[in-house]
């Protein structure tokens, strides 16, 4: 995938949990350039981003389905069979809003194609006969609105024109990846390690006697505790912002939609399929929409909760 040098610096930015945000301070008399319009924009949706990274967590909220289409066939030739993201919301791996308002379509043989045998060679477990795929989005700016400028050098051969608004879209992509063994392990943070699965050893005795007492009086406010007391040290082996080399920049941020699997005796089907072939049956496909990450908001704990008895 290819980002221009301006949305790099933008998920540079976003990447960065630590620096300390800077808002524009406004005094009668002050001129202010366009430094200062970034700073500000850049300012209050940073703070919306980590809000929503350190509290809601990430994942899906609602929808964003994958589906092959059609379900099945009673052909058992290959045939034209398309994979479509349904509407939805979400929160991407930096804490950003993903929105997707409408069905997104792919021509599943012809993505196929055009992948190089080193990448779909990532996804294909020979033992099984399988190449497994993955399905991922994140948040992405998108220029729009484009209108004349000021040229800032000389003899241009077009004329100086530049987008005026940055429109909030998605970035949708397919990864070949044959699934980790540890994917369901629980991870608060997208850019951090998980927390420890036990009470932490770095609590002093009066704590410690402290989490024993409430064991003894209320399991449920224990678990919740001993969550808390784990939440305290979750960050010591983790920088607030860990290191991300240049490289990774630009996969950083996307969540888990789906993973699915295609049956397939050989990947060479695959690779030596010419322009204008069917190369994928709906037959052979198992798709895994409940792999994701799921965001659990209040009202939903709260109707779980009324409706526990039924």
């Amino acid at each position: 995938m290819s980002e221009s040098a301006e949305e790099i610096n933008t998920l540079e930015q976003d990447v960065d949990l630590a620096v300390h945000l800077k808002r524009v301070a406004y005094h009668a008399g002050m001129m202010l350039g366009i430094d200062a319009t970034k700073d500000e924009q850049a300012y209050h949706r940073r703070r919306v981003n980590r809000l929503n990274y350190w509290i809601q967590g990430y994942g899906t909220l609602l929808g964003m389905v994958v589906t092959v289409s059609p379900e099945s066939s009673s052909e058992s030739d290959p045939i034209l069979t398309r994979l479509i993201v349904s509407p939805g919301v979400g929160i991407d791996a930096l804490g950003r809003e993903v929105l997707i308002n409408e069905d997104y379509c792919i021509d599943l043989g012809e993505w196929l194609r055009a992948q190089s045998e080193t990448d779909l060679r990532e996804g294909y477990d020979e033992v099984e006969n399988r190449l497994w795929l993955k399905v991922v989005v994140r948040y992405q700016d998108c220029d729009v609105a484009k209108q004349p400028i000021v040229g800032r050098k000389l003899n241009l051969s077009t004329d100086a024109v530049q987008s005026s608004r940055k429109a909030d879209s998605v970035f949708l992509t397919i990864v070949p990846e044959i699934p980790p063994e540890n994917e369901t392990r629980y991870k608060p943070w997208s850019s951090h390690d998980p927390i420890d699965d036990e009470t932490p050893d770095g609590l002093n005795l009066t704590e410690e006697n402290y989490l024993t007492a409430v064991e003894g009086a209320n399991e449920e406010a224990f678990r919740l505790l001993q969550l808390h007391s784990r939440m305290l040290f979750a960050l010591q082996n983790n920088a607030v912002n860990p290191p991300i080399q240049i490289d990774q920049i630009a996969d950083s941020g996307f969540i888990l939609l789906a993973r699915f699997a295609i049956e397939i005796s050989d990947l060479n089907i695959i690779l030596d399929a010419q322009e204008g072939e069917a190369v994928v049956n709906p037959n052979d496909i198992y798709v895994n929409n409940l792999v994701r990450p799921f965001i659990t908001t209040s009202s939903q704990l709260d109707y779980l909760s009324r409706t526990s008895g039924e």
